[in-house]
Order: C-alpha cells, then structure tokens, then sequence
C-alpha cells in the first residue's frame, strides 16, 4: 500500500497528521460552531413557533374583539331604540295630557260661560219683568185716571201674575 500512495505523490505520515488535523478541526469546530449555530437554528424555530402561535392568539382575540365590539354596538343601537320608543311614549302621553287638560278648561270655561249667560238672562228676564210690571201699574193708573193706593201691593200682584204666565209657559 506504500507503493501505491507513493505512486500518488501521497506520504503516509503526513496523511495520517492531515487526518488528525482534520479530526480535531471538526471536533473544534463541531465543538464551537456545530452545536452552537444548531442551538440558534433551535432557538430561532421555537421564536418563530412562539411568533406563530402569538400571532394566532392575536388573531384570536382580534376576532373575539371584534365580534364584542359588534355585540356592544348591537346593544347600544337596542338602548337607543328603547330610549327613542320610551321618548315617544313619553310625549304621547304629555300630548295626552295635555290635550285633557285643554279639554277640560274648554268645558270649565264653556261651563262658566253657560252659566254667565244664564245668570244674564235671568238678570234680564228679572228687569224685564219689573218694568213690565211698572209699565202695568202705568198704564192701568192713566186707564183709571188716578194712581192707586197701594203701590207695593200692585208689584207683587204683578209679579205674581207674571211668574204665573211664564210658569205655565214652559
């Protein structure tokens, strides 16, 4: 076997010194930068894994938000609608309200009135009948030419007389 590595231009001693290099360089280098650049490989897959699932959870949680925040809008529009429905109720009834109370001061007032206008009719028919009556003693004094003894006594037969005709007039 000399003879052929001599044949190639090969010395064993120093293949064997080239083969102790070579097994201490990659003992040295599997030492210092194999395991090392191995453990950064593991390193940055676990960061990257970590990344992976962190941006899963976000998107998770992106997701949860939103449907909240959709389920917060969805019962903010619910209250509004209840406050807008509760807020025409509210001023149907005010308008109700007031609406009775506007009524019932028209028939106050057209109560009053009514009884305004019958107290003036009475207060007429009143007057009336005392100058009717005075018109009566009048005209029967003129007809009989003399003034009659009694005065008051004629009123109150005429009063009576008058209330008598409008008694069994109505």
């Amino acid at each position: 076997m000399d003879v052929i590595l001599g044949q190639l231009g090969i010395e064993p001693a120093i293949l064997l010194a080239q083969i102790v290099n070579f097994l201490i360089i990659m003992g040295v280098l599997r030492l210092f930068l194999y395991e090392p650049v191995l453990k950064m490989l593991d390193q940055r897959k676990e960061r990257i894994a970590q990344g992976i699932q962190q941006a899963e959870r976000s998107s998770t949680a992106a997701v949860e938000a939103e449907r909240q925040r959709n389920a917060i809008l969805d019962e903010a529009r619910r209250e509004a609608q209840e406050v807008r429905a509760q807020a025409t109720r509210d001023a149907e009834r005010i308008a109700q309200d007031v609406r009775s109370r506007a009524e019932q001061e028209a028939n106050d007032i057209r109560r009053r009135a009514q009884l305004d206008a019958e107290a003036q009719v009475e207060a007429i028919l009143t007057e009336a009948r005392r100058d009717i009556a005075d018109l009566a003693i009048t005209a029967t004094e003129q007809i009989l030419g003399r003034e009659l003894q009694d005065r008051s006594a004629q009123e109150r037969f005429v009063a009576e007389f008058l209330s008598q005709q409008i008694g069994s007039a109505k």
